[in-house]
């Protein structure tokens, strides 16, 4: 085991943070009630965890073929520091209100053996403004930006990780002819960036890509009850990908199965939805929304290296392709527990084919005893069809529990266990297949 220097400063940098703040802040504010600047109120807060996964690189684990021959990639586990700083300011104003958020992540691992799993780069900014929110005209604004690390199986890569750069930004003006309609009208702008942090793979890797898409929406929301909504929303969006030819070499990729290349189109899509969302009692809170939207692909964006029967030519219209819905239902068993059960189908553009189609099953759980113990839990089951030129079919299947206790007013301690398994629906494409455990022990201060 080396010593995990790596994390080092960042640990130190986190702890002064906080308690720079825990002894310049106390003209300011008592442990527990935050800062407060004016109408603004600052929740500075930072983390550490203990982490033991069962499946580091997410590998399919070994097994012997019909001919008797091993294929597979091994299962590896290890541990890790986890430093979680974080910032977020709440404002509330008579005209204006703001939500800001700020959470940064380093990850060193304890062995040397996983050192290109060591992570200081991964956080995550938000920012909501809703401006002259009781005017007849008024302003919002939605920007998020993030950096996070996928695993991959290229344990003898610099840095084992698909890294995500994602902004997405929207604006709305909002227009309330009455004390219960809002309407909406504005643009959304995203920019997604795939890569791969140093030598890739001995034998070359998928060429990743980056997309940029913008387009209208329109969002609606007339509140005919106090705390029920009748809820709609369109949108159109352009998308263009950076590359429309990408290299399918290595990483698992078969060249006999696709060719030396793979056809990413650019395209657009449309979606609508109406539904219901709000409290119909004192103790269940629903949402109930459908809708229909197309993805739409332009097989000329690709450069001529075959046909759209090749399968970048594929959209995504009619039924049940299309439809869109959430069905969410929130029971208040008492004011400090919630249990929620939900349904939920939706697609979305990828980036390695054209788009997946998506149903999604979840359950959550949110306790708290005595204002001390907080138990958390969640469920969920995700059958995923993928297709383009590269078609596959995934089950994915997540389990959680978290235990936090209230040590004092601004500090918790807690562990919490996570499992979660991604399988071959069509049985063809076991290479992406896993099960992963994920075991963590930590604390988190917050002023």
């Amino acid at each position: 085991m080396r010593p995990s220097l790596a994390i080092y400063p960042y640990l130190a940098k986190s702890l002064a943070f906080a308690a720079g703040l825990l002894c310049g802040g106390v003209a300011v504010a008592d442990p527990g009630d935050h800062i407060r600047l004016g109408d603004a109120e600052v929740v500075p807060s930072v983390g550490l965890r203990a982490v033991r996964r069962s499946n580091l690189y997410l590998g399919e684990g070994l097994s012997v073929d019909a001919e008797g021959v091993q294929v597979g990639s091994e299962e590896v586990a290890g541990s890790a520091i986890h430093v979680l700083p974080s910032i977020a300011v709440n404002l509330d104003g008579e005209a204006t209100s703001l939500r800001f958020n700020f959470d940064y992540r380093a990850v060193d691992y304890l062995s040397d053996e996983h050192q290109n799993l060591d992570r200081f780069k991964d956080f995550e900014t938000g920012l909501i403004l809703n401006a002259l929110k009781d005017s007849l005209v008024g302003l919002k604004v939605n920007q998020r930006f993030h950096i996070t690390g996928r695993e991959t199986e290229a344990v003898y890569a610099t840095s084992a990780y698909i890294n995500h750069l994602m902004n997405s930004s929207s604006a709305r003006i909002s227009l309330r002819p009455g004390s219960s309609l809002e309407i909406d009208v504005g643009g959304n702008y995203n920019f997604d960036k795939y890569d791969i942090s140093g030598d890739p793979s001995e034998l070359g890797s998928p060429a990743l890509n980056s997309r940029t898409a913008y387009g209208p929406g329109v969002d609606l929301r007339w509140a005919f009850f106090p705390k029920t909504a009748i809820v709609g929303s369109y949108s159109k969006t352009w998308f263009s990908w950076k590359n429309n030819l990408v290299d399918t070499k290595g990483d698992g990729i078969s060249i006999d199965e696709f060719g030396e290349t793979l056809g990413i189109p650019d395209g657009s899509e449309w979606r609508a939805t109406l539904g219901l969302r709000g409290r119909v009692t004192e103790k269940i809170v629903v949402g109930l929304i459908g809708g229909y939207g197309e993805m739409i692909y332009d097989e000329g964006s690709v450069p001529g290296q075959g046909q759209p029967t090749d399968g970048y030519g594929k959209d995504l219209k009619g039924f049940p392709g299309g439809l869109l819905s959430i069905v969410e239902v929130g029971y208040n068993a008492t004011d400090s527990q919630l249990v929620t059960l939900g349904y939920r189908k939706s697609f979305q553009d990828v980036y390695f084919t054209n788009y997946v189609d998506f149903h999604n099953v979840f359950f959550r759980y949110d306790g708290r005893f005595a204002d001390k113990v907080g138990v958390k839990a969640d469920a969920g089951y995700r059958f995923e069809q993928y297709v383009g030129e590269v078609n596959r079919d995934d089950h994915f299947v997540n389990l959680g529990l978290a235990l936090s206790y209230m040590a004092t007013e601004f500090l918790d301690v807690g562990t919490a266990v996570k499992w979660q398994q991604r399988g071959s629906a069509d049985g063809a494409h076991g290479d992406a297949e896993y099960d992963d455990i994920t075991v963590s022990m930590g604390l988190t201060a917050t002023y």
